[in-house]
């Protein structure tokens, strides 16, 4: 039976054919222009997007947000905070860590370490097209850790006995992206733990093999753009050019790669448009970004908007409105965020009222790993708090104040609810803000909407 939350087949302004492709060298009128403009923005929003994250990660030791080198990982050791500005909506039950891949030389594995059976552990492999090439958590691989493979789709090598699995992302840059769950306020030093025992090595390392081949140099990095702050800025189709660079053509999109080239967008090349065109550009993009926002605005969970390319495909709008929403998002079989769009009566949420979220005694979210609901500010980052509480998980609930009928309240405001429901108490800013309710390994109850979360209700409306 298809599910509710099943990833709805969209046809958008992005689907064209190659008869309406234009010859090469000719030039292309102010209104194809646009339509291309229109088409690059919607197309490459997601890989200018993550741009930012992997020169503020990787290639930046001055970013302030500088995690490691390439090919090295690179842990936090600590739960989101509002000074992590670079990565959008981050979950706050879980320290990342992050190891950018360069395939280009070799193949990279990952040994994963083991973990408890009460821990979530999980390593996300996504390419530059933030498209999800696979997995290695509970779920797919127990929790027995292992030595992985990521190896570029070009290699043809031989792959060593005691890989568990091979990964091949479609660009030469990948990104392996760990969540190593936090269970209780005494458990960093085992998560941390856990992080050292994550190993990233080129494959010739993992061999013993010391005469490893080494990448070419990488090309400076070109300045990083904030989609969010500087939407319409050209500049965005330089850093799309520069990542090109790391995306060969895929085989489906050969007629799409053709047709943008016309108006300069290009491995490697620089963006410059003349007088002429600028304009025509512009306004391409101004389309894109609305398109992109209508599909954001009508999303109803995270399984429309993250997934792998199969899964995905050419659905464009809904891999830049993933982006848009919270780059770098799991798929619908490890996770989902189902929640919140508004409040009971539909209205947009405003921390000056006050809201509580009612789950019964046998009503709590049937999960295989947790459950976790996460204010954040309108920008998408963690609400700066003097509780310094900005999520409230399920390995939470033991601590929680329950009510009469055994069940559990949580109180979401912005002024303090009392000295005994302070447990119970997720701040909110005295204004708008954004409320996600996220569910790893969600249970069959979920995924198929037999389950729904119970919803966030004015405090004026339940008395």
């Amino acid at each position: 039976m298809r599910s509710r939350l099943a990833t709805p087949v969209i046809v958008t302004a992005l689907c064209w054919s190659l008869g309406a492709t234009m010859a090469l060298g000719a030039t292309p009128s102010p209104e194809r222009v646009r339509e291309l403009a229109h088409t690059a923005y919607v197309w490459g929003y997601p890989t200018v997007d993550l741009y930012a994250i992997l020169r503020a990660h990787a290639l930046d030791p001055s970013s302030g947000e500088f995690r490691a080198p390439l090919n090295h990982i690179g842990n936090v050791r600590h739960l989101g905070t509002p000074d992590d500005k670079v990565v959008v909506a981050p979950n706050l039950d879980t320290p990342y860590s992050f190891a950018w891949l360069d395939l280009r030389a070799e193949p990279v594995v990952i040994t994963v370490p083991p973990f408890e059976p009460q821990r979530y552990l999980s390593l996300q492999i996504s390419d530059l097209y933030t498209w999800i090439v696979g997995y290695v958590t509970p779920r797919t691989n127990g929790r027995v850790g292992g030595d992985f493979l990521i190896a570029r789709g070009a290699w043809q090598g031989e792959v060593p006995a005691g890989i568990r699995k091979v990964f091949r992302p479609p660009t030469d840059l990948a990104l392996g992206f760990f969540r190593t769950q936090l269970i209780g306020p005494d458990d960093l030093s085992n998560v941390h733990r856990l992080q050292d025992g994550i190993i990233v090595r080129p494959l010739s390392s993992y061999l013993g093999d010391p005469g490893n081949p080494l990448p070419e140099a990488m090309p400076p990095p070109v300045a990083p753009l904030d989609v969010r702050k500087t939407p319409l800025d050209p500049a965005f189709f330089d850093v799309l050019n520069w990542m090109l660079r790391f995306m060969p053509g895929l085989p489906e999109e050969i007629g799409l790669r053709r047709d943008l080239a016309q108006i300069g967008i290009a491995a490697g090349k620089p963006f410059r448009p003349d007088a002429a065109t600028e304009a025509a550009v512009t306004a391409g993009m101004r389309d894109g970004l609305a398109e992109i926002q209508r599909f954001a605005a009508q999303v109803r969970s995270s399984a429309e908007i993250f997934g792998s390319r199969e899964t995905l495909g050419s659905n464009y709008v809904a891999r830049a409105a993933g982006a848009m929403l919270g780059i770098l998002g799991n798929s619908a079989e490890e996770f989902l965020g189902i929640g919140y769009a508004a409040d009971s009566k539909g209205e947009a949420f405003d921390g000056h009222k006050r809201y509580r979220i009612h789950f019964k005694a046998d009503g709590l979210p049937p999960v295989g790993a947790f459950w976790s609901i996460t204010v954040y500010t309108p920008q998408r980052q963690p609400y700066a708090n003097a509780l310094g509480r900005y999520a409230i998980n399920s390995p939470m609930v033991p601590g929680l104040l329950r009510d009469a009928d055994g069940g559990v309240t949580i109180d979401i405001q912005h002024d303090p609810p009392g000295k005994a429901r302070e447990a119970n108490w997720l701040p909110v800013p005295l204004g708008p803000f954004i409320l996600t309710f996220r569910a790893y390994q969600p249970g069959e109850a979920i995924r198929n909407g037999s389950w729904q979360a119970p919803p966030p209700v004015p405090q004026e409306e339940d008395q």
